[in-house]
């Protein structure tokens, strides 16, 4: 049986009480999440260039562009909500397939959904189905995919976007697997444009493709049976070294969900453990800036080939530079979504801090380890090692940390009764009987 064929079937036939309840609660988990940073990235300047061009290029109008009050049609709501989500780069993240799951999961869904009028047992169904596809995909393509250049949220992430689509969409075997071989042949997407408005552009493009994908094979638009495995599929061109007895292992009953990782600042998760260990150092040790030497900081090699980003030139890039994310942690006191600036990538005090900053690769850290070494100007040493970040599953946010995180993103948008609204609906989504219930509270709010 390919493997396709394998999705296909398991996409067919697993129904919500399928699922155990302990699974559902990370859905919802992950959708409030999602709701969330994609209300905090309409306000961005991406998110106006896509609305612009939307209006241009038109459309039947399917479903809502959150946070705008707008709606269009189903891909191009998915690539506005799924850019959106991404623009902050506060989102979710699963370290086993190296992905951010939900943008490119969540738009597709709630795109397809809102026109299907879906419920929300039909929503969270989608949801993990289309998560532990792609988790197995990323898992099972391995590091060596994205330390070659590939940005694997974008290649595998599409991936996400079909199988919930599919499944939403009620397509056949047949069907969904020639979906599969419409997602895999438009499978794009390159590290070299992170720090750019065109990063969060894969996430809305992955979710856009997976749409599309559905459609066409809906219409019994065939494609290659064996996208992954076949002699020009995916493993053989994009993932060479990929262990594909990782893609359908334990599917259906172990579940990859449970461990997401929900992001307590909105930067690239590889500074976040440097961000930590300041706070932590801070805290601890009572000293400001003016009491720092210098920095060093030992990462592994990958973190060190993402953040190592000396002097940030724009707002994008900064999210993606531990020297500046390390700088406002020390100078501001906090490193929130609202500090990444223009006038605080030119600050003079932060730029003379991020000359303080030294990055070292230790080949001997695992994934996200991190050593922080900071000497203070009385020739003190104060080290800290940090396993794992705050937000992973081993040191996870409490709901009230995602709800407070929730709230901080809405309120710009939308009102505080709707977006206390849509964390009761969310709480209670298996009860919902079309989830358009929750995109109508999700229209911009004039006195927000």
């Amino acid at each position: 049986m390919t493997i396709t064929k394998y999705f296909a079937e398991y996409i067919h036939k697993t129904s919500y009480e399928d699922i155990p309840e302990e699974i559902h609660r990370y859905a919802k988990l992950c959708i409030l999440d999602w709701i969330g940073v994609t209300l905090g990235g309409s306000k961005e300047p991406v998110s106006d260039i896509l609305l612009d061009f939307i209006d241009i290029v038109g459309g039947k109008e399917h479903a809502t562009i959150l946070g705008k009050g707008k709606k269009t049609n189903l891909l191009l709501a998915a690539l506005a909500n799924g850019t959106m989500s991404h623009a902050l780069d506060f989102d979710d993240t699963h370290k086993d397939s190296g992905t951010h799951p939900s943008v490119c999961l969540a738009p597709a869904a709630f795109a397809v959904g809102e026109y299907k009028k879906s419920s929300g047992k039909d929503l969270i169904t989608a949801f993990i189905i289309g998560f532990e596809i792609a988790a197995r995909i990323g898992a099972a393509a391995g590091p060596d995919h994205y330390d070659h250049g590939w940005h694997a949220t974008s290649t595998i992430g599409r991936f996400s976007a079909t199988a919930s689509a599919a499944k939403l969409m009620g397509l056949s075997c047949e069907q969904t697997i020639n979906a599969f071989g419409i997602t895999g042949t438009q499978v794009s997407g390159l590290r070299e444009v992170f720090g750019t408005m065109t990063k969060p552009f894969h996430a809305g493009k992955a979710a856009m493709d997976g749409v599309l994908s559905v459609a066409l094979a809906k219409r019994n638009f065939d494609s290659s049976h064996e996208i992954f495995e076949g002699h020009f599929g995916l493993k053989n061109v994009y993932a060479p070294k990929a262990d594909t007895g990782k893609i359908l292992a334990d599917l259906g009953t172990r579940y990859h969900i449970m461990n997401v990782a929900f992001k307590p600042y909105a930067s690239a998760l590889a500074t976040h453990s440097t961000i930590q260990a300041i706070e932590a150092i801070k805290n601890k040790e009572n000293i400001t800036a003016e009491d720092v030497q210098d920095i060093q900081i030992e990462f592994g090699e990958l973190p060190f080939s993402v953040v190592n980003i000396k002097n940030p030139s724009k707002i994008l890039e900064g999210k993606f530079s531990v020297h500046h994310c390390a700088a406002l942690a020390f100078i501001k006191g906090r490193v929130n979504r609202d500090m990444f600036t223009n006038e605080g990538i030119n600050d003079p005090e932060i730029i003379a801090f991020r000359d303080r900053i030294s990055v070292l690769l230790n080949l001997n850290l695992k994934k996200f380890e991190t050593i922080i070494k900071v000497t203070t100007k009385q020739g003190n040493i104060l080290e800290t090692f940090i396993k794992t970040s705050k937000g992973s599953p081993e040191d996870p946010l409490t709901f009230l940390e995602i709800k407070e995180k929730f709230m901080d993103l809405a309120l710009p948008v939308i009102s505080k009764e709707n977006a206390e609204k849509i964390i009761e609906k969310i709480k209670n989504l298996p009860k919902i009987t079309d989830i358009n219930e929750i995109i109508r509270l999700c229209n911009p709010d004039k006195t927000a």
